[in-house]
């Protein structure tokens, strides 16, 4: 045990200060991100939008990913990886401006689409530049640091978001159930996404990596196949369909079967942040004895049983499956980013991160329409064990891949 102590901290003591700052703007949007998720749904129903609405949005805000996936890819190659990520974040604050203002499904349909094309801008880029900032050696375990930033801060947000709207409503003398309460307290998504830009806006030093046995020349023209990349890809696909079956209901599942008020809910997925904060903790240690990629598919295979225990009608026992699923998936996704970012070359990792996030929006949007139609006739019962079976499939996916490691990046 000492000895590990030991070689976290010397490890953490290598990590470069860029990382520290990528970590910092990771945890404030996270904080964000939280809010946003527990509070949205209930901001619609309060307008009188119906799950079916719910599910639709869910839909369009990862459609947009589908649609903008590869200019994504480009504009962060062109742009480069920081560059990318500020224009994404600034653009989500401003589609949130939107969403709050939308008078109108359509309206929100059109900021959702905003909002969630910005959102997997600023998420797609963050990878290839902390990949840029980083040795190889030294990925997963940044990796799932950055990961660890992002759902932990959830444990903070999802317990402050379920308060959010009881604040609002003593400042402004309304129900906290009604949606101006849910209206001031979502503009705390916009204030936090402008926060998380402060400590990414300077210049980021990337790492100078070499091989004495490949050129920086041979390495930036070495190309990967596009039936390969989206082999690469294939596994976020079934995540998505896991995540789009049970994570834009997750509130509504805890609300419905358990009958719990709002901060109940936001404590319950509050647990359920805290399994994945220290999930992607989990990771790195994982694949340091096993190997990355045997390490990332029997992560990824946990996930399934624990889906399983939502099933439950005992709460506790469901919130057990919650926070075991987001363990899994969080120590498991991290992994196999660094997987594929060190088996692409340094030239198509922007592009592989935008087929990753695509084929993620992809599956997600599909999942969430049929289940959002699935969900007000059968329950929650058939969607999570949709879910369960995504991930197992993703976990073989993963597991199948035949992987061979690129040369580190080229001089910068």
């Amino acid at each position: 045990m000492t000895s590990i102590t030991a070689n976290l901290r010397l490890s953490l003591a290598q990590i470069p200060f860029a990382v520290w700052r990528i970590l910092a703007h990771s945890f404030l949007f996270g904080f964000a991100l939280s809010i946003a998720d527990i509070l949205f749904n209930f901001y619609l129903i309060s307008q009188g939008y119906t799950v079916n609405d719910v599910g639709l949005l869910s839909m369009v805000g990862r459609a947009a990913g589908m649609v903008m996936g590869l200019p994504m890819g480009w504009l962060i190659d062109r742009l480069g990886p920081q560059r990318a990520m500020i224009v994404g974040v600034v653009v989500y604050a401003v589609g949130w401006i939107g969403l709050l203002q939308a008078p109108a499904l359509p309206w929100l349909i059109t900021a959702q689409f905003v909002v969630g094309a910005s959102y997997l801008l600023s998420a797609t880029a963050v990878t290839p530049l902390l990949a840029l900032v980083t040795r190889e050696d030294q990925r997963p375990l940044v990796f799932g640091m950055n990961a660890s930033a992002t759902l932990i801060v959830g444990l903070i947000g999802s317990a402050v978001g379920g308060m959010l709207p009881l604040l609002a409503a003593g400042i402004i003398a309304v129900d906290p159930r009604s949606t101006p309460a849910y209206r001031l307290a979502l503009t705390s998504v916009i204030v936090l996404s402008i926060v998380a830009l402060l400590p990414v806006l300077a210049r980021l030093p990337a790492v100078v990596e070499q091989t004495a046995d490949i050129t920086s020349a041979e390495v930036s023209t070495a190309r990967r196949s596009w039936l390969t990349l989206l082999w690469f890809a294939f596994p976020s696909f079934l995540l998505g369909v896991g995540g789009g079956a049970i994570l834009p209901f997750q509130n509504l599942f805890f609300r419905d079967q358990f009958g719990l008020d709002d901060a109940s809910v936001g404590l319950a997925l509050a647990v359920a942040s805290l399994g994945a904060g220290i999930g992607a903790l989990f990771g790195a240690p994982v694949v340091r004895r096993i190997g990355l990629q045997h390490g990332a598919a029997l992560l990824r295979l946990g996930a399934a049983p624990a889906m399983l225990l939502m099933l439950t009608p005992w709460l506790p026992l469901a919130i057990i499956g919650f926070f075991a699923r987001g363990f899994f998936i969080a120590a498991s996704y991290p992994m196999n980013d660094a997987l594929v970012m060190g088996a692409t070359p340094t030239v198509q990792r922007g592009l592989a991160m935008s087929l990753m996030s695509l084929l993620w929006a992809g599956g997600w949007a599909v999942s969430a329409v049929i289940w959002g139609w699935v969900v007000p006739i059968f329950g929650y019962g058939p969607q999570i064990v949709a879910a369960a079976v995504a991930y197992a499939l993703s976990a073989f996916v993963i597991w199948s891949l035949r992987l061979q490691r690129t040369a580190a990046q080229p001089t910068a």
